[in-house]
């Protein structure tokens, strides 16, 4: 089984990944928790078997509900295969879908939200139309720090999250000033590259004007020399 995560700050490759399992045949499951809804994912088209995606990110409703979209590969080996452990036995949870229902009480008041969001995604233009907003938003951002003393260090960024890195200042500052004295959240980022880099998103309910207030508390850090 072959793990593809479409990641919220590197989009990886699908044609090629895809070709690569294809030619070898691999089981192709893609983890697409940060990029549903915000880049382009074809099952048939890349030859996905199986693709996993969450209520929360894009979908922006809260966590707890997780939805896994099999292809007709992997609808095969789920019926071939006897399931060892009962919470995931997905060969039970579609005889359960036949009748409407789960095996088990699932999240009913996050699925009723994920219900209103998709007539909402659906009355606004579609899966499509969500695509292209949540990319217009990246795309602005990442156009206008280019004369502020930050870096992007990927070449291919998908549409979630840009990843930034500072050029002299401490990640971190930037972080608590942005929450503090404007009241914006970014998020801080862990590990080695955390007192560089910080993640700015631009999934949920976002529009250009929220880009319009970062930038331009990012350029009142930068004149008091937090931004640096």
């Amino acid at each position: 089984v072959n793990i593809c995560e479409t990641s919220s700050c590197v989009y990886y490759d699908l044609d090629l990944i895809s070709d690569f399992c294809s030619e070898n045949d691999i089981f192709l499951v893609v983890d697409a928790i940060s990029s549903f809804l915000a880049n382009p994912l074809n099952m048939v088209e890349k030859n996905i078997d199986v693709v996993i995606t969450g209520s929360q990110k894009a979908l922006a409703c809260p966590p707890g509900i997780s939805v896994i979209v099999l292809g007709e590969n992997a609808l095969e080996r789920v019926e071939n295969n006897t399931c060892s452990c009962m919470y995931f036995d997905l060969k039970d949870i579609l005889k359960n879908g036949e009748r409407g229902q789960t095996p088990f009480t699932p999240a009913v008041t996050i699925l009723l939200q994920i219900n209103q969001r998709l007539k909402e995604i659906k009355s606004q233009g579609g899966v499509e139309s969500e695509i292209e907003r949540i990319s217009t938003l990246a795309s602005d951002f990442r156009k206008r720090i280019e004369d502020l003393p930050l870096e992007i260090h990927c070449n291919d960024l998908g549409n979630s999250v840009t990843g930034v890195f500072c050029v002299d200042s401490k990640a971190d500052d930037v972080v608590d000033a942005l929450k503090n004295d404007y009241g914006i959240w970014v998020n801080p980022n862990g590990g080695e590259i955390g007192e560089k880099m910080f993640r700015v998103g631009h999934i949920g309910n976002l529009t250009l004007k929220d880009n319009d207030v970062l930038i331009d508390a990012l350029h009142d850090l930068e004149k008091r020399g937090i931004l640096k």
